[in-house]
């Protein structure tokens, strides 16, 4: 049996229901606003001169459209940046994509031993997994870098990219999905004589789906906009990602609104268009991957 509140959405016809959707939609467009307002504005500077300024009242509307900035950006001519954003997005694509491609293989791996195998020290090596995200990566930052520079990852691309590998909150989502999962298929393949690891590989994998998507999203995006840890540990230009890149456009002296904002609205986009194609398969994995403990 439906609840009113149900009955009321599945009969706009009537004068409650009427007013309850406007003032669902009410609420959602000014939630949307606030949400979207920032980006609009960044949209509208990067589409301006590159002698914008700030003034007040602000001026956010372009006089005449143009996509300057994001060419000047690309091809690096823009007066504090005179190398192309290409090689930084290279970069950025680099280190997010090798981080969540070791992620997605480790923690799927581990999730499955902690949901699916028995061993000695199982509970409890999971419980110090959990205990690993409670920890701020702030704490390792200095041990790490002088780890690192021991074996000579300082100023390397595999150096900025190791760090992001390791995720306890990508173990815990794996191991919670999989336990979501019936075992019936597995306990079949075991028995006509399947490998364990062939049960993972051919049954398991293509059910996990959305909870590989959902960490791979998590993952790339951290690693995208990570910014302090490629800034310190990388010494030449040529290894900087695209957050780091960005601090180009602000000089001493000055900072080049326009390009700032072309720069900033490149940068998002790959973003953008992963969580888009995506997001089906993102709340899937965290809706499913919360039902059983």
């Amino acid at each position: 049996m439906s609840s009113d509140h149900e009955t009321i959405f599945e009969n706009p016809d009537t004068t409650k229901g009427k007013l309850e959707r406007f003032g669902a939609h009410v609420y959602l467009f000014v939630i949307a606003a606030f949400t979207a307002g920032p980006y609009l504005l960044m949209i509208s500077v990067s589409m301006m001169g590159n002698g914008w300024l700030p003034v007040v009242p602000p001026k956010v509307i372009p006089e005449t459209w143009s996509f300057i900035n994001y060419v000047d950006v690309w091809l690096g001519r823009t007066a504090l940046l005179d190398r192309g954003f290409f090689g930084f997005f290279l970069n950025s694509l680099l280190y997010a994509s090798g981080a969540t491609l070791v992620v997605l293989v480790f923690d799927s791996l581990a999730g499955y031993a902690f949901a699916r195998l028995e061993f000695t020290g199982r509970d409890v090596t999971f419980a110090a997994v959990l205990a690993t995200i409670m920890i701020s990566p702030m704490i390792l930052f200095i041990p790490v870098y002088l780890m690192f520079n021991e074996f000579g990852l300082v100023n390397t691309r595999l150096g900025i990219i190791l760090p992001h590998t390791i995720s306890g909150f990508g173990v815990f989502l794996m191991r919670q999905f999989i336990k979501t999962l019936p075992s019936s298929l597995e306990d079949a393949a075991l028995m006509d004589g399947c490998s364990r690891f062939g049960v993972f590989w051919r049954i398991v994998v293509p059910m996990m789906k959305p909870a590989l998507v959902t960490l791979g999203i998590i993952t790339f995006i951290t690693v995208w906009n990570s910014f302090l840890w490629p800034l310190v540990l990388a010494r030449d230009a040529e290894l900087y990602n695209l957050p780091v890149a960005l601090g180009y456009f602000q000089g001493q002296v000055s900072t080049l609104w326009a390009p700032l904002m072309a720069a900033a609205a490149l940068t998002l986009i790959p973003m953008v268009v992963l969580f888009v194609s995506m997001q089906q398969y993102y709340v899937r994995g965290f809706v499913l991957g919360g039902l059983k403990g």
